[in-house]
């Protein structure tokens, strides 16, 4: 430490000051940081021949120097010399942290205080010390001590080590006592003379007159609470020793230090090392040991380490990986929320089901996680994997990456070349996903010499500030002749205000007039499996009761007279009354008939709440929609919330409490509950004509799937969703008649190990639509042409 000072015991025959360190003929233990805390100095006492100060007289010890007198100036000088040998406790770990140096103390020069009653240690400045070197070592002396007066030293040495001084004023150091604490990492040091005088604390009192110490009362120095000690961080033990575990995996995967106020950098090149599923799973342990010791040592564990680590490059090419092993990768990379410049997965073995696994990776963050996406020669990869990866690209807030090179939206570049992807018959599948998608990719095009690449896109619907839908540049992929070019770019938002398609409302059966509620319909259906639109006012609370099993054997003409009447009633029908009637005739939808399978729902909505659902047909097709949802659905939602956000984008990380549902209906954000991950996006901003109320369409990925998630993230955001009662104000504005809460998207993989991907636009509930209608449109992306409601 370069703050080193000594107390200093005034000479034999002279009272000492109540508020200084006593005990004569003491030269005291010193104190110096090391890297293991601590470390005790043991420093020689002064003999009386040979120029040293006799024995019983004080002394005053120094890095630099000794000096002592009396009021008259009469004291002998007095020196010290240190002895030959020298020992330093503890183990120094680096040159910068130890500081001991073996110094000649020569006598002081100084003219003598004017008050001899009151002597203080000057204030002096050591130069930088040598790592390495030693400090003197010899016995002190005994007499004088207290066990009262040794613990007092201790007290004030400490604080004197930790920087906690008072000067006093006659310049010199008055010790007032904390308990030591290491000093902070890669400060600056400074000298003592350089400390302001208003930085210390309050000053002691006045040195009594001469004469006057016998009628004074001695005080106890003044103590402070003590600071908690500074544990050591995880980093400088563990990192080194993890990483030396793996000596070719640390050549491969280095760490830079980290930087104050950016992320950690990380480079992974693993290509061609023969990594199969068990060694990926191997390497992602230790790896995950790396990044949590980085994580802690910074003081940013679990979700406060989101974004910490940024990689130039991970790199997994020519390897053995199969799903199982690129699912352990992007497990790992998703924990730390690790973004890459350019992700490499080339030449190894995973299918579709990898790329699911690189596709949640991609989208579990409100920023780009990559910009280059390297899948060729993997033969197992299928257009229905691309379908998919495409689909999770398109509509998410993050994609395109916007680049504030050239303040424009650039699209994703993904290389995946594979015999399996090329021709004709691979450009139909990507025309026909393009369509069903409603989004759009750029095969790279040049325009003047200048050609697509990861940071730019010359195609003309890109080539403006405003967010399209162009989400890919798939390389290498070309139109064959005579085919019809791929869908133009368009705006991001107009699908949500599209027309509904299969979802559009359906007439009520016959003899019923304005139900309250609208009949489910259809939009996805195969052997196995439905994807049923489910409208406001219909219940999927589990096992509910008045379900006939009687109804599936009624005549059709029947079952929609139960149908209309289940539309009509004031309570939620359930809405496994309508899977019954609608399926249970089907004599191979076993799933309907069966109440221990819910009648084949295996998720469900709020009441107030519309959007697709995933059910199951057939017993099989129902436990494959239970896989589905384990291994993640795409879901995205639309809300209607209070006020405006102050950005176009984001994310909300806050864990949520799952507890007390049971008994209030309500989950709460709470640092002890399950992790939580909501990405949202502003797609219009809307202004109330009579309470000039502002109001914020906001589009949103679920990246997992809690309950009441959104809702309880908008209401933590200070946005509540319009309509809800149960996070919000317990208000309902007249123009919305229920919840502003409405799911728009739902993605998964049949049974065929097809990608289906179904939307359902705002279109599909009226009651929403109209209620938009009603407000005034101010900003965002509806005034862009998107074809949004709105006066």
């Amino acid at each position: 430490s370069s703050r080193q000072t000594s107390p200093w015991a005034p000479p034999r025959g002279r009272t000492p000051s109540p508020r200084r360190f006593r005990g004569p003929a003491r030269l005291f233990a010193m104190l110096r940081f090391g890297a293991q805390g601590i470390d005790r100095v043991e420093v020689a006492k002064p003999s009386s021949g040979g120029g040293a100060a006799a024995p019983g007289h004080g002394g005053v010890l120094s890095f630099r120097s000794l000096a002592g007198g009396s009021a008259a100036g009469a004291q002998p000088e007095r020196s010290l010399q240190p002895t030959p040998k020298a020992f330093v406790t503890g183990k120094a770990k680096s040159a910068g942290m130890v500081a001991a140096k073996e110094e000649l103390l020569a006598p002081d020069t100084r003219a003598p205080k004017p008050s001899p009653k009151r002597l203080v240690a000057p204030a002096v400045s050591s130069p930088p010390a040598k790592a390495g070197a030693k400090a003197p070592v010899a016995a002190a002396a005994e007499e004088g001590e207290t066990d009262e007066w040794v613990q007092q030293f201790e007290r004030k040495w400490a604080a004197a080590m930790s920087g906690d001084a008072v000067e006093d004023a006659d310049g010199g150091i008055e010790v007032e006592v904390e308990e030591a604490r290491p000093p902070p990492a890669k400060k600056p040091k400074q000298s003592m003379p350089q400390r302001s005088k208003a930085a210390p604390g309050p000053r002691p009192a006045a040195s009594p007159p001469v004469g006057a110490e016998a009628a004074t009362v001695a005080k106890a120095p003044q103590k402070r609470p003590a600071p908690p000690l500074a544990t050591p961080a995880p980093a400088e033990e563990a990192g080194p020793s993890i990483a030396e575990e793996k000596p070719e995996w640390a050549t491969r995967c280095t760490l830079d230090a980290a930087r104050p106020g950016q992320p950690q950098r990380l480079t992974i090149s693993m290509a061609e090392v023969g990594l199969g599923d068990a060694g990926m799973a191997e390497w992602c342990a230790w790896m995950d040991r790396r990044l949590a010791a980085e994580a802690g040592a910074s003081g940013r564990a679990g979700a406060a380490s989101r974004g910490r680590f940024r990689a130039s490059s991970v790199d997994f090419s020519e390897n053995k990986l199969t799903a199982a092993g690129v699912k352990s990768l992007c497990a790992l990379l998703e924990k730390y929320t690790v973004r890459c410049e350019v992700l490499r997965v080339t030449g190894n073995s995973m299918g579709n089901e990898g790329v699911r696994s690189i596709a949640k990776y991609l989208t579990c963050s409100g920023r780009p996680m990559t910009t280059e996406l390297h899948l060729s020669r993997n033969g197992r990869v299928t257009s229905e994997g691309i379908k998919w990866l495409l689909g999770c690209l398109a509509m998410h807030p993050a994609y395109p990456i916007w680049s504030s090179d050239t303040d424009r939206y650039v699209p994703l570049w993904i290389r995946a070349e594979s015999q399996k992807l090329k021709g004709e018959a691979g450009y139909q599948a990507l025309q026909e996903a393009c369509s069903s998608l409603s989004c759009s990719v750029c095969l790279g095009e040049n325009s003047g010499g200048i050609k697509c690449g990861p940071r730019q896109c010359v195609n003309v619907g890109c080539c403006d500030e405003l967010k399209h839908n162009c989400v890919a540049h798939l390389c290498s992929w070309e139109a064959p002749d005579g085919a019809l070019p791929l869908p133009a770019p368009s705006a991001h938002a107009r699908p949500i205000f599209a027309p509904p398609g299969r979802a559009a409302p359906r007439a009520p059966p016959s003899g019923v007039e304005a139900p309250p509620r609208d009949e489910p319909r259809i939009v996805y259906e195969d052997d196995d499996l439905a994807v049923l639109f489910k409208p406001a006012g219909w219940s999927c609370m589990p096992q509910p009761q008045g379900v006939n099993p009687l109804w599936a054997r009624m005549k059709p003409l029947v079952r929609r007279r139960q149908v209309g009447e289940l539309m009509s009633q004031t309570a939620a029908p359930p809405l496994q009354a309508w899977l019954l009637l609608h399926f249970g005739a089907d004599p191979n939808c076993d799933a309907s008939r069966d109440q221990a399978s819910d009648r084949g729902i295996a998720h469900r909505l709020d009441v107030d709440a519309s959007g697709p659902l995933l059910v199951g047909k057939t017993l099989r097709g129902f436990e494959h929609a239970r896989k589905q949802i384990a291994a993640g659905l795409l879901k995205d939602y639309l809300a209607l919330v209070h006020g405006s956000f102050s950005q176009d984008r984001g994310e909300c990380c806050a864990p949520i409490d799952t507890s007390p549902y049971a008994e209030t209906k309500r989950v709460r954000v709470d640092p002890a509950g399950q992790p939580a991950t909501t990405v949202w996006e502003a797609i219009a901003e809307y202004e109330s004509p009579d309470r000039k109320s502002r109001y914020t369409l906001v589009q949103c990925r679920m990246v997992t799937l809690r309950t009441h998630q959104l809702r309880a993230h908008m209401q933590h955001l200070g946005h509540p969703l319009v309509g809800d009662r149960l996070y919000g104000d317990d208000e309902v504005p007249d123009f919305c008649p229920r919840l502003f809460l409405h799911k728009y998207r739902i993605g998964f993989f049949n049974l065929q190990g097809q990608a289906v991907l179904e939307s359902c636009s705002l279109q599909a509930s009226p009651d929403l639509w109209g209620a938009l209608a009603r407000l005034r449109k101010v900003g965002g992306m509806a005034m862009m042409g998107c074809g949004a409601p709105g006066l």
